[in-house]
């Protein structure tokens, strides 16, 4: 999701808002771990964690090292090479990366890890980031994102500028309409729901036979179109 130039055409607008120190604080599990190493997530989150209009959740690269109890150079290192890049992105020079990326690895590393005074530290960075991401106000922001998705999705057939079927070149019809290449039930981005070059315009026909023919990603829809285009006359 988080590739910048991918989304670039992207019609929803992404701007960042800071956490609201009201979200509710995970239990800390491990009562003999210092309050002190519990108070320094719970400061990241207010610094480090940023709620998106796009409905995600994000973490400053900056904060890393406080969530995985590690030093800055590490967190780096962790960045690197242990978050994918797809899970990453920038707001002017920071840069950020998807909660659910670090929710995934500091449970990972919560259940390798040996030490239980450090499990209970990724626990609680775990539970802290479930935490904000469930908070009322990130839902409110999904309710926005929402709400604004759905009347900007009529408008992607225009924002094509086509004139013709893009599977099967016929002239569009009453009833064309625009297919993202990647079905949003299975493909969740928010950003690439509103992202014209994300889909193709096309008559309903040809529209029911690539549901028909479960097309279910960019590339299987260019595999669908070229055997289309090859059984033209």
């Amino acid at each position: 999701m988080a590739d910048d130039q991918e989304n670039s055409g992207s019609r929803l607008p992404v701007t960042f808002k800071a956490v609201d120190k009201t979200y509710q604080k995970p239990a800390r599990r491990n009562e003999l771990v210092s309050s002190s190493k519990y108070d320094k997530v719970d400061a990241v989150a207010l610094e480090h964690v940023k709620l998106a209009t796009n409905g995600v959740t994000y973490v400053s690269q900056k904060g890393m090292s406080g969530l995985f109890q590690v030093t800055s150079g590490k967190a780096a290192y962790i960045y690197a090479n242990q978050v994918p890049d797809r899970s990453k992105r920038s707001d002017g020079d920071e840069r950020l990366v998807e909660s659910s990326a670090l929710v995934a690895l500091l449970d990972k590393k919560a259940q390798e890890s040996p030490n239980a005074d450090t499990q209970a530290l990724y626990q609680y960075g775990r539970d802290t980031l479930i935490n904000i991401g469930d908070s009322p106000q990130a839902e409110a922001l999904r309710r926005q994102r929402d709400t604004f998705t759905d009347r900007e999705l009529p408008k992607l057939r225009a924002a094509r500028n086509a004139t013709h079927d893009e599977v099967t070149g016929e002239p569009l019809r009453t009833g064309a309409a625009f297919h993202h290449l990647n079905p949003r039930e299975l493909h969740t981005d928010p950003e690439d729901a509103l992202n014209p070059s994300k889909g193709r315009v096309v008559n309903m026909d040809t529209h029911q036979e690539i549901h028909r023919n479960n097309v279910l990603d960019e590339k299987q829809f260019e595999e669908f179109r070229a055997k289309k285009m090859g059984e033209r006359p």
